[in-house]
């Protein structure tokens, strides 16, 4: 997973791991006839052990289930995609196939119905199934043949790059599914300018999430919003507090948290430190040491704002991480409910 993808992960768990969003958007994709016999007040995270050691889990992947209708199980798998994946097709098999065996293990041993689900995001279009590389040195006739052989899975698809803004947009989701795929789609890679007009044009929606009291909660939504639009794109981030609070009309020193400073002063400082140790002592080495240092610093400031002061064992632990173990620390602190769950491995 490169640097970049991380924040999206973070914003679309931050959202859709929450059923009253998960279920907004998932109906509002869904044929008509399925989700009319949905019963949508029982969808809810799939317990834990469904998973299984077997499913390559990455952070975005979300699992529900529902009833429907005649009081049988429904599955839904979510897979998340900011960039092209040849594979993925494969992997929404893998997925399925285990999780049929997974929850007929824990039922009577009738698998349930599966349906996968792609939010996709990325500048080109969601990619067709790519045929097997062996069947171009056969003949067409037997190509052919054997291509309609091989397994075939349909999901239902939610391609964001294929979709212009427009007004009004999804209004059938809740304000904050909207204000979330609004930004998955509309912040990376763009300007400073462009990041706060977006949010001008949002500003109804950004108002709505603050109000709500849907789950993470207003003030909560506020900020992983505002975190992912520092972690996604270049807007400094007294530029962002000023255009929140304008937009929500409270003083500003509640909008931005110290989370959302801290990230991106994090980010500023193991840059700079490891640049001033690359000329001193070898480039790369320097880079990593100081952006290491510049990470564990921010991430020791959110864990004292949101679990308290750390014990001295803890600092240390942050302190010593790996880039990659400070990144997924990071990722989890919109979310994570205790210091250790912050910290598992």
């Amino acid at each position: 997973m490169g640097m970049l993808e991380a924040p999206h992960d973070a914003l679309f768990r931050a959202v859709f791991r929450h059923a009253v969003h998960a279920a907004s958007w998932l109906r509002s994709l869904l044929p008509a006839p399925v989700g009319a016999v949905i019963a949508w007040r029982t969808l809810a995270p799939a317990p834990a052990a469904a998973h299984g050691m077997h499913l390559r889990r990455q952070e975005a992947d979300l699992v529900f289930t529902a009833r429907l209708a005649g009081a049988c199980d429904l599955v839904l798998v979510v897979e998340h995609k900011h960039d092209a994946d040849a594979d993925l097709h494969g992997q929404l098999l893998r997925y399925v196939v285990h999780l049929r065996r997974a929850f007929a293990r824990r039922g009577r041993g009738v698998p349930p119905l599966v349906v996968p689900v792609v939010l996709h995001h990325g500048t080109a279009p969601l990619p067709a199934p790519a045929p097997h590389p062996h069947l171009a040195a056969l003949p067409a006739a037997a190509a052919s043949a054997l291509a309609a052989l091989q397994p075939q899975l349909a999901f239902v698809g939610d391609d964001l790059a294929a979709e212009p803004e427009r007004e009004p947009w999804r209004p059938a989701l809740t304000p904050f599914a909207q204000l979330g795929l609004l930004c998955l789609h509309g912040l990376p890679r763009r300007l400073p300018d462009q990041v706060l007009a977006a949010f001008d044009r949002w500003q109804d929606l950004l108002r709505a999430v603050d109000r709500s009291d849907d789950p993470p909660g207003g003030r909560d939504a506020i900020e992983a919003i505002g975190w992912y639009a520092l972690a996604a794109s270049e807007v400094p981030a007294a530029d962002l507090s000023e255009a929140f609070a304008r937009i929500l009309r409270r003083p500003e020193d509640t909008i931005m948290s110290t989370l959302e400073r801290t990230y991106q002063k994090g980010k500023a400082e193991g840059r700079a430190e490891g640049r001033n140790e690359g000329r001193n002592e070898g480039r790369t080495e320097g880079r990593t040491e100081g952006r290491n240092e510049g990470r564990a610093e921010a991430l020791l400031r959110q864990i004292a704002r949101r679990f308290g002061p750390p014990a001295d064992d803890v600092v240390a632990r942050v302190r010593a991480a790996s880039l990659a173990e400070l990144d997924r620390w990071t990722d989890r602190i919109l979310e994570a409910a205790t210091l250790a769950e912050l910290l598992a491995d």
